[in-house]
C-alpha cells in the first residue's frame, strides 16, 4: 500500500518549491525593498507559506497513534 496520497506527495513538492522559491529569490528582495508595500507583500507571503505548513504538516503531528 501506499503511505502517503498521491495529493499530497504533490502538494509536498509544491511546498518544498514555494519554500526554496521564497528563500532564494523573493523573500530577500521583498523583505529588504525600500518601498512599504514590498515588504509588507514579503511578509503576507511569509504568513501565507507558515499557515500552509500548518495545515500540510499540523494533522501530522497532532493525531494520535
Amino acid at each position: 500500500m501506499d503511505p502517503q496520497p498521491r495529493h499530497r506527495r504533490a502538494s509536498l513538492w509544491l511546498f518544498a518549491a514555494c519554500v526554496a522559491l521564497y528563500l532564494g529569490l523573493l523573500g530577500p528582495w521583498l523583505m529588504s525593498a525600500a518601498s512599504t508595500l514590498a515588504v509588507t507583500v514579503g511578509l503576507a507571503l511569509l504568513v501565507a507559506l507558515l499557515v500552509w505548513a500548518w495545515r500540510l504538516f499540523g494533522h501530522t503531528f497532532t493525531q494520535g497513534k
